[in-house]
């Protein structure tokens, strides 16, 4: 798998070229040689606006965001997973993304697809909810 972003050099209504980034070079031989060697000739590409990944590790979005959902947790004895796909679903009303399973339910992205932009409203709503519940968050 590579995911970066890309330079668009041409495209039209059907056409992209693009030039990956030198960091990508590697990573884009590797997956080249295993096409080959198993004779595929298609590739999964998606396709949308430059974005920057979340933070991770100590004081990230990351941390924020699960330090939020943890206090929520504990405050209202829900489990963790239940409030995290909660503040999730509350985001998408932020423009936080979805998808719409085969079941026609609408399902929040993982988080650990997400840009600095969107976990930026994952932690804005833990905020909102907080607020809601009269829960005063740890920022720490």
């Amino acid at each position: 798998m590579l995911e970066c972003n890309c330079d668009l050099v041409q495209y039209s209504h059907n056409q992209v070229t693009i030039k990956l980034p030198a960091s990508a070079e590697d990573a884009w031989s590797a997956l080249v040689q295993t096409l080959q060697k198993k004779r595929v000739y298609q590739v999964y590409v998606k396709i949308g606006y430059p974005r920057k990944p979340r933070t991770t590790g100590d004081k990230s979005q990351s941390h924020h965001f699960n330090g939020h959902v943890q206090q929520i947790a504990a405050y209202t004895g829900d489990s963790f997973d239940d409030v995290k796909m909660h503040i999730k679903r509350e985001a998408i009303a932020m423009n936080y993304p979805y998808h719409t399973n085969s079941f026609g339910e609408v399902v929040p992205e993982s988080e650990a697809n997400a840009s600095t932009i969107e976990c930026g409203y994952l932690i804005d709503t833990a905020h909102r909810i907080a607020s809601d519940l009269g829960i005063t968050l740890k920022e720490t």
